[in-house]
């Protein structure tokens, strides 16, 4: 297992203990790892504690992530995230969940310790992988970096992508930029094409992931 962990400050003090967020459907793996947090005597907080807390150290524990509103919940509160899975992910998913937002991957059928442990070196701003996973986040990396230099969208294309972003309908799309519904659709399909998705919610994480929504916004 390679950890990536910043070293404590040097006057020596102790980090703060970190709350926990647990994310996950009800379950065998999610009373597992409760248990395990519980007797660790591990602070659990809820979503709306986290939403209204302010300053206070928290880290989402992820069981499986099977669920994108589960991922959309740890973005929109800005957690580190522990991703716990039950048996071994392959290369395909690790990337997965790092793209996602996955600071640490830790498969339950291991020590339980090692739960805690990703919990202490994330909330302290490092990062858990074995040295397979973050090779693999690496070439991924890479070929997206290759992917983004032969993608070129059109103005009206990111003007396309920028409302989808926004959650607006094909015809809210064509009312602000005063465009005909079937032409939004065929902008649509092409845009779909250049990026490699199948539908909407696609077409924002490849572009996130290639970044060019942040560089239409700049």
């Amino acid at each position: 297992m390679t950890v990536n962990e910043p070293a404590f400050p040097a006057t020596g003090e102790r980090p703060v203990r970190p709350y926990v967020l647990l994310l996950g459907q009800p379950g065998l793996a999610r009373q597992v790892v409760e248990k395990v947090l519980l007797a660790a005597h591990v602070d659990l907080v809820d979503l709306v504690t986290v939403e209204s807390a302010q300053d206070v150290p928290v880290v989402a524990v992820m069981i499986e992530g099977d669920h994108e509103d589960l991922w959309d919940d740890a973005r929109r509160l800005g957690t580190p995230v522990v991703l716990v899975t039950h048996g071994e992910l392959d290369t395909v998913g690790i990337v997965d969940a790092v793209l996602r937002g996955a600071d640490a991957v830790v498969h339950l059928d291991n020590e339980t310790e090692e739960v805690l442990e990703a919990i202490r070196v994330v909330a302290g701003g490092g990062t858990v992988l074995t040295p397979a996973d973050a090779r693999a986040v690496v070439e991924s990396a890479r070929i997206r970096l290759d992917d983004r230099a032969t993608i070129t969208l059109t103005r009206r294309e990111c003007d396309i992508l920028a409302s989808i972003e926004r959650g607006e309908s094909v015809k809210q799309t064509a009312r602000a930029l005063g465009i005909a519904i079937k032409t939004v659709e065929n902008l649509q399909s092409r845009l779909f094409r250049k990026l490699g998705a199948r539908n909407r919610a696609q077409a924002i994480a490849k572009a996130h992931d290639l970044s060019l929504l942040v560089e239409r916004a700049g």
